[in-house]
């Protein structure tokens, strides 16, 4: 019980500390932006985020990432049922261990990910950005 404790408190960290900071686009430096400089630019970029969102191209979709957690863990529950009968070890007790650690997995694996919007997020956002008369070169 102990060691599950310490498994979710290391996902629970790696997840804030991954998830700390969404990409945001990188512009490059063309007449538009020497014009208005990058206080003007970051709030441009601001305001094209927030339309993006309000049109409903959200930067993340939770949905997927929860969905690849619980696959993950289903099959890695299903692996450990396989295992724990071939080796004669409690079938129960394997399925729930590998599953667990499926899932642990796959949860860290979505927090690594979730600093990336989502591709139609990015392009909304470029359109908005090139349409005020930025170049987005990339997010970062």
């Amino acid at each position: 019980m102990q060691r599950i404790r310490y498994i979710f408190m290391f996902i629970l960290v790696g997840l804030i500390l991954v998830g700390c900071g969404p990409k945001r686009p990188v512009l490059y430096p063309n007449a538009h932006l020497d014009e208005v400089g990058m206080q003007v630019a970051q709030a441009d970029i601001d305001d094209c985020i927030m339309k993006a969102e309000a049109a409903g191209a959200n930067a993340t979709d939770s949905g997927a990432a929860a969905g690849n957690v619980a696959k993950s863990g289903a099959i890695g529950a299903a692996a450990g049922a396989v295992f724990g009968a071939i080796m004669g070890n409690s079938v129960g007790r394997a399925a729930a261990a590998a599953g667990g650690a499926a899932a642990a997995g796959s949860a860290v694996n979505e927090g690594f990910k979730s600093g990336d919007p989502t591709t139609i997020h990015q392009n909304f956002v470029n359109r908005c950005l090139r349409e005020k008369g930025y170049d987005v070169i990339g997010w970062k």
